[in-house]
């Protein structure tokens, strides 16, 4: 229908796998903004990136698919983890970053 609201999903994620900080934190924070996404993604330690998605489950999808499958990071990605997959009412992030721990 015409005007029907569409559900806002919100998850936790985690990426492992043997990947270049800076680029690959480039890489996911280009992607969240061309998809529309918001949240973050920070590295946790040399093998691990954390981060929180917000947006429509369809586009959190499209997210785990272009960092799973880009030609630069297939070898690399070990694992992509969605993890307390829930809906809420309106987003608690203004838009996708880069945090730095």
């Amino acid at each position: 229908m015409a005007g029907e609201k569409k559900e806002i999903l919100s998850c936790d994620f985690e990426v492992r796998g043997q990947l270049p900080k800076e680029a690959f934190e480039l890489f996911a924070f280009a992607q969240a903004q061309i998809l529309g996404l918001r949240g973050y993604i920070s590295q946790v330690n040399e093998n691990c990136f954390k981060g929180q998605l917000q947006g429509e489950g369809q586009v959190i999808d499209a997210f785990k698919k272009l960092l799973t499958s880009a030609a630069e990071y297939v070898d690399a990605v070990k694992e992509f983890i969605i993890k307390n997959l829930k809906v809420i009412k309106e987003y608690t992030f203004e838009s996708f970053e880069v945090q730095v721990k």
